[in-house]
């Protein structure tokens, strides 16, 4: 690659999070990224939509352990996997897919360090040492694939609600009755992963992101951080969202309804206006080992917010029990000897 060398030294420019330009590594000259004017705005999602395959190259490297592929248009090699952790990477030159538009990272590595130590310090039941465990040099800025839905929906509902009594004598009394409405729903930048790493949940857990802060595209971006690619195609991961979302407006309208159950209960929901965009999003992704077990998490790249998985130190969980479970006890003693 010949498009990230500075000019003054032969350097290499990697992206920079504080300027959001581009930065000599010999140097330190600064290289404005020109943005382009127009806004990004999503495209209709019709049958035969899907994203359109890139004209550039980039170094692809795949993990040979977990058999996930990233892609960097930086001459730094890529040395250990953003998803797995391990270090058996295979690189390859391809042409791949590029997305539409990104947001970009807004915080260093430093700064999401640190908000992974705060978060793991306020997890309950975790090992005193595990703040050790979880090493920052695994931590790797990536952008990852997701697609942005903009779509309305109609939701049609029925059923019959059930609600019980019992009087003073110990009588029940069961009334039902049948009910049916419809609602509507705006859904904006609706987010589905389109990579391997982070799922759908995970990715809404640590947003918003700031949609109104999607830049158009440009490899210049990708100069020493890293790109997933994505890992299904536009109409599949569509259907997913469907699913996705009309099992959420069931689920709401079901228990929203004021009856103690409810019987032959139907939800249809339908989607228009649906559009799209194939974007990258900032995280951080970092993996470690806590007796032989594998954990891994994600910081967001703009605003720091993480999530993961973490161990759970048995002793902190035991004592914790006893505790409740001293206090429990003491509590019933005085009650029963000086209460009553």
């Amino acid at each position: 690659m010949t498009g990230n060398k500075c000019k003054n030294c032969g350097g290499e420019l990697l992206f920079d999070v504080d300027s959001q330009n581009l930065v000599c590594n010999h140097c330190s000259s600064v290289v404005e990224i020109e943005q382009k004017t127009e806004a990004l705005e999503k495209k209709p999602l019709t049958s035969d939509s899907t994203i359109a395959l890139s004209k550039a190259e980039y170094s692809q490297y795949t993990c040979e352990t977990c058999g996930r592929q990233h892609l960097s248009a930086s001459d730094t090699p890529l040395t250990r996997c953003p998803s797995c952790g391990d270090c058996n990477l295979k690189k390859t030159v391809k042409v791949e897919y590029v997305p539409d538009g990104l947001i970009t990272f807004k915080i260093n590595r430093q700064t999401a360090v640190n908000k992974l130590y705060s978060w793991l310090s306020k997890r309950p039941f975790t090992p005193n040492n595990l703040k050790h465990q979880a090493t920052a040099d695994t931590l790797i800025g990536v952008y990852s694939p997701a697609f942005s839905y903009d779509f309305n929906t109609f939701t049609k509902y029925s059923g019959v609600g059930v609600k019980s009594r019992t009087d003073k004598e110990g009588h029940t009394y069961v009334t039902r009755t049948n009910f049916s409405d419809v609602r509507n729903d705006k859904f904006v930048d609706y987010l589905e992963s389109a990579g391997d790493s982070i799922s759908s949940v995970k990715l809404r857990t640590i947003g918003p992101f700031s949609y109104g802060k999607v830049l158009c595209y440009s490899t210049e971006y990708l100069y020493g951080w890293i790109g997933e690619t994505v890992n299904c195609n536009l109409q599949d991961n569509a259907k997913i969202m469907k699913q996705d979302v009309a099992f959420s407006i069931k689920h709401r309208v079901e228990f929203s309804q004021p009856y103690d159950r409810i019987e032959n209960f139907y939800c249809n929901t339908t989607f228009n206006d649906m559009k799209y965009n194939y974007i990258y999003l900032p995280i951080y992704k970092g993996t470690y080992k806590y007796k032989q077990k594998k954990y891994t998490y994600f910081v967001n790249g703009e605003n720091g917010k993480v999530t993961g998985k973490t161990p759970k130190s048995f002793w902190k969980i035991f004592f914790t029990v006893l505790g409740i479970g001293a206090v429990i006890g003491t509590l019933a003693y005085f009650i029963v000897n000086y209460a009553l």
